[in-house]
């Protein structure tokens, strides 16, 4: 079960405050977007160390609601950290770190963390707020130190260093590299009301249309040597056996019409992505 991940647009420097009843009227129509399992880097290139802050765990619930009783219950007192940066203060970090990371992603990844900069001017203050409650471990499972990890890495960008061989902000480029066919503007920056724009998410789903295609034609590519292979083995070994053609010509009508149903079944998968009834994978953000 994957663990969702929130950016908000916040009136105040810190998490909604469940004893005093606040997330009643947090979720008011201010923007916010979406991601799964653990924050994107263009939400990490926003924040630095000062900006990590630890709330109650209980208090990710209003006061006097069931939920907030179990969270108390089973919490106590325990904490988790989040992060939490004025809109100003989130822009210039984001001008600053750009090309430190955009060389890395690679350059036809522009035009994506320009619009996401463009986004947070937009639709986000005064203050950003990046929600980790669903990664809340009370403490036990390293998550502040990961976190305070990874800010640090992004920091040595703010001084005119590469980030760290090997350390967090890696990692998170490396995971990007290897999955960027599937959905690049989910693994950089989330998804919400709004984002990504019409266009941006065509452009980078041509781009999954063409990594799929290349990777399609190199696996079909692959099964024809196969199948060709066998097809020799199989004649060899049928004459060996018997000392007669006919065997042959069996075996080999066979494969042949593996393969014919093979590339009819591939032209047929094809049609359907172009016309649009290959289906569409589609994220919707909280309410």
């Amino acid at each position: 079960m994957s663990l969702r991940l929130y950016l908000d647009s916040a009136r105040q420097p810190r998490m909604p405050d469940g004893s005093a009843g606040e997330w009643v009227d947090f979720f008011d129509g201010a923007m916010e977007l979406e991601a799964k399992n653990w924050p994107p880097l263009l939400w990490w290139a926003m924040f630095s160390s000062g900006d990590l802050v630890d709330a109650r765990i209980a208090d990710t619930e209003d006061a006097g609601t069931d939920e907030h009783a179990e969270l108390l219950s089973e919490w106590g007192e325990a904490t988790y950290p989040y992060l939490v940066v004025d809109q100003r203060t989130a822009l210039s970090r984001l001008h600053a770190r750009r090309q430190g990371l955009t060389s890395r992603l690679g350059a036809q990844f522009s035009p994506l963390y320009d619009e996401f900069v463009a986004l947070i001017d937009a639709r986000f203050g005064p203050y950003v707020l990046l929600r980790t409650e669903a990664l809340a471990d009370g403490g036990e499972g390293g998550i502040r130190l990961l976190f305070e990890e990874t800010l640090a890495d992004l920091e040595r960008l703010d001084v005119g260093r590469s980030t760290a061989a090997g350390g967090r902000v890696d990692g998170l480029i490396s995971d990007f590299q290897r999955w960027k066919h599937t959905d690049p503007v989910w693994i950089l920056s989330g998804v919400g009301d709004g984002w990504p724009s019409v266009a941006l998410r065509e452009r980078y789903a041509a781009t999954a249309v063409r990594r799929s295609s290349s990777q399609s034609a190199e696996r079909s590519a692959v099964v024809g040597w196969v199948w060709g292979v066998l097809v020799v083995v199989c004649s060899i070994g049928a004459y060996w056996l018997t000392g007669s053609v006919w065997p042959i010509v069996v075996a080999f009508g066979v494969v042949l019409a593996v393969l014919v149903a093979g590339f009819v079944r591939r032209r047929g998968e094809r049609a359907g992505r172009h016309d649009g009834s290959g289906g569409q994978h589609v994220i919707s953000a909280r309410p």
